[in-house]
């Protein structure tokens, strides 16, 4: 039985108690017996010490103080006591002291009993006597009539010892029983510990075994009584554990595997900007090191862009961040081009960590740029017949044939298809122009008043053949901007054109600008139908249509839109759609251009 077991503990606990209670018991059943004997024995030394007054009292006068001696001593051999008989203190009289030596024994009228048989009471005392070497009981009264006597104390002497013996042999019964009662009691506490720790080892076996993955395990002989409830509880609780860990193990697994299978690289990072975990899509475009985990993004990477965008996605904390997620492309050193889009998300404690998705999105820059290179090409070696096809259109309309009725109609579809692809090889060219000069472009303070105003002015003579109306909402000042001219111009030019074409006649265009501080927001709204929400954004890319099915009768390119965003993108703007088509018609377009950044004085 080990020292801080169960059954050991109930069986110390047992015997203290039993120690405590029997203790207490033996203590005052002692004491009380104790008293008990000793007060008997008072009471049956008084009665002696009456029956002795009595007997001395009518016994014949005595001739002397040695007669009288002669019968104390006689009358003590008889009842075993020592009687003495005492006078103003003197000792006439002793059964335990020859006559002889009376005269050495000390004075006694100090002693307690012999002091209150004076003053005419029954006097009683306990303690031990120099004289005979014992403990004794002594009981003294008043004499008065003693035949041949003068008046004294008349006191009797029992040993104790006789009292001492009783109590000893009570003592030692009761530590008998109590010997007998603590081995009994340990004897049936360890049989009932024993049964009750075999149950608790049973539950103790069995958390060990859930703790060790072992779900299955089972108390199969389900204990009694009040541990009953309990092993149902318990067996119920690890059959639940084992249902549910093995539905999370299942969904790990296919979790696991869908992680594996991406083609896309896949990263998490903890809360202290740290990798957790990645896959092996990511470990094949990076090369990733063994030691990955618990390292940095820029460490394993070397690249300072992902480390920034995870940096920002964790800077923001709490439910209501407001960075909710982030995409950054890069190029990495073997000519691959890549997306990352981070992800915040919160663990089951409420922690914010990030997901970074890598996509290898290379082919489709390639194919960006062979559609550029292509449209390039194109319009390079289609310009040339097309200004041919165009000139001698112009020539059959200015110089018509003896019949120029029969192919006028013919003519008028040539000269409308050669400028309709005038149009669209011009645009490709801006396209691609304004792309390969992005990079490169100077910028300069330009007047966003003046190029507005040129591009009012240029679209009000067509805008006044469809009775609409131009109105213009702009601050007082030259609203600079950091452009280029001809580009900001392009871009006026392309929004008003598209306001005029898709408004109603009689409607009502509105070109507003507003200075937010840092920058100059230029807006164009029309009337007409509207964009709705699902194509607001793909309105600016390329060959793009709301309807697919509709053929522009006033010639669109499809590239006017994607035109403009890659102008103001060089412009390090933005350009966007406002306005939905949803509840109100038409459409307003806004984009974004950086005041010029005042210089600061030098100090000479």
């Amino acid at each position: 039985m080990k020292l801080h077991s169960f059954q050991m503990r109930i069986l110390l606990w047992t015997w203290a108690l039993l120690l405590v209670v029997l203790a207490v018991v033996f203590f005052y059943t002692t004491s009380i017996v104790g008293n008990e004997l000793v007060r008997e024995t008072e009471r049956r030394s008084l009665n002696e010490l009456d029956a002795l007054k009595w007997l001395v009292e009518n016994h014949p006068p005595f001739g002397s103080e040695r007669e009288f001696a002669a019968l104390v001593e006689a009358l003590g051999l008889r009842l075993g006591v020592r009687l003495t008989y005492i006078v103003d203190g003197r000792v006439a009289a002793d059964s335990d002291v020859p006559y002889a030596e009376l005269g050495t024994v000390e004075d006694h009228s100090a002693r307690p009993e012999v002091a209150a048989a004076m003053e005419g009471e029954r006097g009683t005392d306990v303690r031990y006597s120099g004289t005979v070497h014992k403990d004794m009981l002594y009981v003294a009264v008043r004499a008065e009539a003693v035949p041949g006597m003068p008046p004294g104390v008349l006191r009797l002497a029992v040993p104790i010892s006789t009292v001492n013996a009783r109590l000893a042999s009570l003592r030692e019964n009761f530590s008998w029983i109590f010997f007998i009662t603590l081995i009994c009691a340990g004897v049936l506490s360890a049989l009932m510990s024993r049964n009750m720790s075999r149950d608790i080892t049973a539950f103790s076996e069995l958390a060990r075994a859930i703790g060790e993955g072992d779900y299955a395990k089972r108390l199969r002989a389900l204990p009694g009584g009040e541990f009953k409830p309990l092993a149902q509880s318990v067996n119920a609780m690890a059959q639940s554990i084992e249902r549910n860990v093995r539905i999370i193990e299942d969904q790990r697994g296919q979790l696991q595997a869908v992680f594996d299978g991406m083609r896309e690289g896949v990263m998490t990072i903890n809360t202290q900007g740290r990798i957790e975990s990645f896959n092996g899509a990511l470990d094949e475009m990076f090369n990733l090191p063994a030691s990955t985990v618990g390292r940095t993004p820029i460490e394993v990477t070397r690249r300072f862009e992902i480390q920034d965008l995870a940096d920002r996605l964790l800077a923001e904390q709490g439910p209501d961040a407001g960075v909710n997620e982030a995409t950054v492309q890069m190029d990495l050193m073997d000519s691959r081009t890549v997306e990352v889009s981070g992800v915040p998300f919160f663990d089951y404690k409420g922690v914010r960590k990030v997901i970074l998705v890598f996509y290898d999105i290379t082919e489709m820059k390639r194919s960006e740029k062979s559609l550029k290179d292509f449209v390039a090409n194109a319009s390079h070696q289609l310009r040339t017949p097309l200004t041919s096809i165009k000139g001698y259109s112009e020539t059959l309309l200015d110089n018509p044939p003896a019949t120029p009725e029969g192919g006028r109609q013919f003519l008028e579809i040539i000269l409308k298809n050669a400028d309709h692809m005038d149009k669209v090889i011009s645009s490709m060219l801006a396209l691609a122009r304004s792309e390969q000069l992005g990079e490169t472009l100077a910028l300069s303070p330009v007047s966003g008043r003046e190029c507005m105003g040129r591009a009012v002015g240029d679209v009000t003579p067509w805008a006044a053949e469809r009775s609409i109306t131009l109105k213009s909402r702009t601050p007082e000042d030259e609203m600079l901007v950091m452009a280029e001219s001809d580009g900001l111009l392009h871009v006026f030019h392309n929004l008003l054109n598209n306001a005029v074409k898709y408004s109603p006649e009689g409607g009502v265009i509105t070109v507003s600008a507003e200075d937010d501080g840092e920058s100059i927001v230029f807006c164009v709204e029309d009337q007409g139908p509207g964009i709705s929400r699902e194509h607001s954004f793909k309105v600016f890319e390329r060959f793009y249509r709301v309807d697919e099915n509709t053929i522009d009768g006033a010639g669109s390119s499809g590239l006017g839109l994607a035109i403009c965003r890659r102008i103001v993108r060089n412009f390090e703007g933005e350009i966007w759609h406002d306005g939905y088509g949803e509840d109100t018609r038409g459409a307003r377009f806004c984009f974004r251009l950086n005041k010029p950044v005042p210089e600061r004085p030098v100090n000479v």
